[in-house]
């Protein structure tokens, strides 16, 4: 019975999600902004449901706007995020569409950071004989659509080659979930931070004002002793 009311909400999301669309801003600190578009079936909106993952902790809603397009509600959303798990958390995960997946940042040796985000369609089970009936029953397949744009220089990504561009640090990813059926997807970006020539240049000026200013006492204190000793031999 379970497996049956599972798939009836697979059948659900899946019927009425047409596509999703996101694009991702990361900071170097982890935290970031992020803007989505869901196209989704159903005779009415649902901005309770915005409101709702708007009041998450780490979370700052920017605006969002739904509009209708025959049997279709569209919903473009923008928010900020103040970590990763802030933003993961905003994941519900109620349904076997998990478009939003989980996101990983991790800090590597050698100033490198691993960027790692898992999203799924399915319970996971290839030989699930009611999931593999409904996929082939299906004659829409919604497609889920990535762009990333990154603080650190991109080492390498597992995304095609020409949705990749270093220039301007960002990773685009297309899933059609056609071929997800009973799958994990997993988009990946390894990264290197820029080497530190702010701090180098800082500690520099330091380093040349600390010896400016060590050679000013010097002086002036030779200067002191010298009039310490002119005045003892006027008064001599």
């Amino acid at each position: 019975m379970k497996r049956i009311i599972l798939l009836m909400l697979t059948l659900f999301v899946l019927a009425g999600c047409v596509n999703y669309d996101e694009e991702l801003w990361l900071n170097r600190d982890g935290s970031g902004r992020a803007k989505l578009r869901l196209v989704h079936r159903s005779p009415y909106e649902n901005p309770e449901e915005i409101v709702r993952k708007a009041a998450l902790p780490g979370i700052s809603l920017h605006g969002y706007d739904i509009q209708r397009s025959g049997a279709d509600a569209i919903y473009t959303i923008e928010f900020k995020f103040k970590n990763m798990e802030a933003f993961n958390n905003v994941n519900d995960q109620l349904s076997a569409a998990d478009f939003w997946g989980k996101i990983t940042l991790n800090k590597e040796p050698g100033r490198r950071i691993t960027f790692k985000r898992r999203i799924s369609l399915g319970s996971q089970e290839s030989d699930d004989d009611f999931e593999n009936i409904f996929s082939k029953m299906q004659t829409e397949h919604p497609v889920w659509n990535y762009r990333l744009h990154v603080p650190w220089k991109i080492i390498s990504s597992n995304a095609s080659p020409n949705n990749v561009d270093v220039k301007n640090r960002t990773i685009s990813w297309s899933f059609d979930t056609a071929n997800m059926w009973n799958k994990t997807e997993l988009m990946t970006v390894e990264m290197k931070k820029d080497f530190p020539w702010i701090l180098i240049v800082v500690g520099v000026i330091v380093l040349v004002l600390a010896g400016f200013l060590v050679h000013w006492l010097f002086r002036f204190a030779r200067k002191s002793h010298l009039i310490d000793r002119l005045t003892h031999h006027t008064e001599d």
